[in-house]
């Protein structure tokens, strides 16, 4: 995926200005947090730890079902509970519109019961000045209907009027849509949406990617706005983040005992993990092998021209790809890999499914080729759309026999299976995990040890999605990232999902959005939100970012008039020529005091914060 998202900013000029506003943001700090349902007792220890960091806004369901707890029957203490508190604490309250009743579903349906809802709310809180109507309505499971932006644009004017004809002056929000959905933002934009609300609103999540990702979402929504007359209307966004659950069961419970059986032991060697920047092909971003592989001894990236002399006895285990895709033309120097006794890693969906054709310029398109290179591995698989036998979807999943009480199997269904049909003779198949319906059994995860021509080991597992979760350290990474790139494409007010994390699964990932836990002990997210809230407090310039080769630039002026710089990258690291002029205090995204650099300097995924020079040069070497 990396190399599409670089492909999508390479059509920015090195160093060229992508925004140049000389406007100041306003209060643009915001945080989800459930305040208003099951975490309503925890509201006081929210606000409070959100003036701490220097958030003054949070967005919460005003959920219809626990107002009208039956037809007719109002109940507003735990609403009122969490307003009082917030006008107390001085937060801005930012109540959703959503969801139905058992009466009224789906509600769009049933807009006179909807609109008795909006003004009963609306009215009982004339002092919070924000509504928004409705959450992710692109998404079936909230919208409880096929989604439409035809039937959200009938819901969207139905509640516009009702606020408006109670108070002209307050602010209607756009339903914050699951990722950026263009197609139905202008299904509601043809259907008259633009009329009916004062602010658009957006939650363009990339759990899977890094925040430069933001920049094509954001050209592509305003030129759309353009497009249907409402381009000068302000842009929020009400959701985004990244979660910090733990990795995937499969890599903390399964792979150890997979490792052992093939006589590899992590802790006493390194794991060698393809990623290429300069040629366009990368680690997967929803894979993180520091994340994923952390029983290693140690996790170390490696280029593709690496492969042809990778020590087998250094780098026991290579991971030559962390999805579907691999360039065939370095195939070969991973067939030798094996035949010298490596073991190979293959964590996710069908191995070497597409030939990642590289254009020599730092991407390139994938060509799909099936299991056309797997007779060469002796690893072979099987699917529905293949073979009429086998199923869509397996109905069950367990340990195979000989990794019998060694973990516990309970993975997403997968419909791809691993066969023994490509083994040579000495080779052998061990499953892992097997899975299966009434009428058929197969194997998601296996085991190929090979003892014919190739002489290492070949460890696949089918399963898709590896993780939607990253690390707590890259976490704090991303969340000032996407701050600076949100406000320097003139997005008003960005709100982080979410404020405290749940932690009721160790692996699930809805649990662990928080950048504080449970207890509320900070997070580094924490310290990186309130980091940034003081270096670019409210009152500032709209920062301005330039791209320098794989390198971005961000400054602005605070109201004291202290000029600030932000230098840092995607998702690797790139040497830099830098010049400073003026005095420099220099600090890392978490506030802690960094030397000043010298004429070379070398930007990673981590800010670098330089507070106080007038002016910062920087070219990419």
């Amino acid at each position: 995926m990396k190399n599409k998202i670089l492909g999508s900013l390479a059509v920015v000029t090195a160093g060229a200005s992508l925004f140049a506003a000389p406007e100041v943001i306003h209060d643009p700090y915001g945080v989800c947090a459930h305040v208003s349902r099951g975490e309503w007792q925890f509201a006081p220890q929210t606000f409070q730890k959100m003036h701490e960091a220097g958030i003054n806004y949070v967005r919460t369901d005003f959920d219809w079902k626990y107002a009208e707890i039956k037809q007719g029957t109002w109940q507003y203490n735990q609403l009122d509970r969490v307003v009082e508190l917030a006008k107390k604490e001085n937060i801005n309250v930012l109540p959703i519109l959503d969801y139905d009743v058992p009466w009224a579903t789906p509600a769009w349906k049933h807009l006179d019961l909807w609109s008795n809802y909006v003004r009963n709310l609306v009215t009982r809180y004339p002092l919070l000045r924000y509504w928004e109507v409705w959450n992710e309505q692109n998404s079936p499971s909230f919208w409880h209907d096929t989604s439409s932006g035809e039937n959200y644009a009938k819901l969207l004017e139905r509640t516009y009027r009702e606020i408006k004809a109670i108070n002209p002056e307050l602010t209607v929000l756009y339903g914050g849509t699951a990722g950026v959905p263009l197609p139905f933002i202008e299904a509601s934009l043809k259907a008259g949406a633009g009329k009916y609300f004062d602010v658009m609103n957006i939650h363009p999540y990339h759990w899977r990617g890094v925040p430069e990702m933001m920049f094509s979402d954001l050209t592509s929504l305003k030129a759309l706005m353009r497009k249907y007359g409402v381009g000068e209307k302000p842009i929020w966004i009400t959701e985004v983040g990244w979660a910090t659950a733990r990795p995937p069961r499969f890599f903390v419970d399964v792979l150890p005992s997979v490792l052992a059986e093939a006589g590899v032991d992590p802790a006493a060697g390194a794991v060698a993990v393809v990623n290429d920047p300069e040629l366009g092909f990368f680690e997967a971003p929803n894979f993180n092998a520091d994340f994923n592989l952390g029983m290693f001894r140690k996790v170390e990236r490696i280029r593709l021209k690496d492969l042809k002399s990778l020590d087998v006895k250094r780098f026991p285990v290579l991971v030559p790809s962390t999805s579907e895709e691999f360039p065939m033309s370095y195939l070969p120097d991973v067939i030798d890999y094996v035949k010298r006794g490596g073991t190979l890693l293959l964590p996710t969906g069908l191995p070497f499914y597409h030939d990642y054709q590289m254009d020599g310029k730092g991407s390139g398109k994938n060509v799909q080729v099936n299991d056309k290179y797997l007779k060469h591995l002796h690893i072979a698989w099987e699917t529905w759309w293949v073979k009429n036998s086998v199923p869509q979807q397996e109905k069950w999943q367990k340990p195979a026999s000989r990794f019998a009480g060694k973990f516990k199997v309970d993975f997403k269904p997968t419909g791809r299976f691993l066969t023994d049909a490509n083994l040579k003779k000495g080779d052998e198949f061990i499953p892992v995990i097997e899975a299966g319906t009434d009428d058929y059994r197969g194997t998601i995860c296996a085991l190929y040890k090979l003892n014919s021509d190739l002489k290492g080991n070949i460890i696949v597992y089918s399963g898709l999605g590896v993780t939607d979760s990253t690390t707590e350290k890259r976490q704090a990474e991303m969340l000032p990232r996407t701050y600076l790139i949100a406000l320097a494409n003139g997005v008003e007010r960005i709100f982080w999902y979410n404020f405290r994390a749940g932690e009721w699964k160790p692996d699930e990932r809805e649990h662990h959005f928080g950048i504080v836990h449970a207890d509320f002990s900070p997070k580094p997210a924490f310290h990186a939100y309130k980091t940034l809230t003081t270096l670019c407090p409210s009152g500032s310039t709209v920062p301005e970012i330039s791209v320098h080769g794989k390198s971005y630039l961000a400054n602005w002026k605070r109201p004291d008039g202290v000029k600030v710089w932000a230098v840092w990258t995607a998702d690797f690291h790139q040497k830099l020529s830098m010049r400073i002029k003026g005095n420099a205090e220099a600090m890392n995204h978490l506030g802690e005091k960094q030397p000043v650099p010298g004429k070379e300097f070398t930007a990673t995924p981590s800010i670098l914060y330089l507070v106080g020079p007038e002016s910062v040069t920087v070219d990419a070497r």
